[in-house]
């Protein structure tokens, strides 16, 4: 705005420029900023990053988008290909968890059918005939210890059932044992109990206490059928994963070593203690890496391991 010196005075005025007027006073390089149009969305798109100032198609020029193929369709580039990689690994995440989740609550609904596992092992057939009959009972350790073939002087069967407690194993015990005329039973449970007490640190000590007293009765009751007893100590629990490690506490190592003190005390005429610890453990009072298939179970080499110590335990039922 400029005032009309003329009629400068207490009631002047502004009046507006012309456009001559208001650019008179401009250089020239501010006038040509002025006059130019500034740039549309459309031209940025269109203005190659690698090349300032030049217009190109961005298709033709930009690797990110992908560039066209002989047939005019553009081909997929670094985000494409980024977002289908994100996608399809979305995908086979949600697939997994889907399968891992149905899997989980199925086992968890079998539990509820049927508590002590009792139809696990009822249509097995009977072991042969000719030699007595070595049967390996309790948990998963030991399901996974399988039917060494290094005890060739047994009919070696395996009545182990995955995830159970030492309640339920007590529970299938009539069922599972009797029928077979076990000469010997090697015995393997209790971490099922234990592992617990990371979910329920408050009950600690009850559960201590019920482990060991299923563990008395198991034996009495092996006893009470014929059968000598080798009483395995719990095995040490492993390195844990990442993904356990917010769900854990240290109290459940605690209690593997107190219940593996208690097993003396059940030791008596055929009745002998297979001692895990002098085999598979390390410095630190863990499992060796080289004996882990996981954080509670060993891997074959463990178990071979173990076969080695238990066939010298065996004469003592010979006798």
């Amino acid at each position: 705005m400029l005032y009309d010196e003329t009629r400068l005075g207490a009631s002047a005025r502004p009046r507006r420029r012309s456009p001559a007027e208001g650019s008179a006073h401009l250089t020239a390089p501010q006038t040509l900023a002025r006059r130019r149009s500034p740039p549309t969305v459309a031209a940025l798109l269109l203005t190659s990053k690698s090349t300032p100032g030049k217009t190109r198609p961005l298709a033709a020029t930009s690797r990110t988008h992908g560039e066209p193929n002989a047939h005019g369709r553009r081909r997929p580039g670094a985000v494409g290909w980024g977002v289908f990689g994100g996608l399809a690994l979305s995908l086979a995440a949600n697939a997994f968890l889907m399968r891992a989740s149905r899997a989980y609550f199925r086992e968890e609904n079998a539990v509820r059918l049927d508590p002590g596992g009792l139809d696990a092992y009822a249509h097995a057939p009977p072991p042969r005939e000719g030699k007595p009959v070595l049967v390996f009972f309790g948990d998963s350790r030991a399901l996974m210890w399988g039917r060494p073939r290094e005890l060739q002087d047994y009919e070696v069967v395996n009545r182990g059932v995955g995830n159970q407690t030492t309640a339920q194993i007590l529970l299938r015990f009539d069922a599972d044992l009797p029928k077979l005329k076990p000469a010997v039973v090697v015995l393997e449970a209790g971490v099922n109990d234990l592992k617990t007490i990371a979910e329920f640190p408050e009950r600690g000590a009850q559960i201590v206490a019920e482990c060991e007293s299923n563990l008395r009765r198991i034996v009495q009751r092996c006893r009470e059928i014929g059968a000598g007893v080798v009483l395995v100590t719990v095995f040490e629990i492993g390195d844990l994963p990442l993904w356990r490690r917010p769900f854990w506490s240290e109290d459940v190592r605690s209690a593997v070593r107190e219940v593996n003190t208690f097993l003396p005390s059940l030791v008596e005429t055929r009745v002998i203690l297979l001692d895990a610890a002098p085999v598979l453990d390390d410095t630190r009072g863990r499992i060796r890496p080289e004996y882990q298939l996981d954080y509670l179970h060993l891997s074959p080499s463990g178990y071979s391991a173990l076969t080695e110590q238990l066939g010298p335990q065996l004469r003592a039922f010979a006798r």
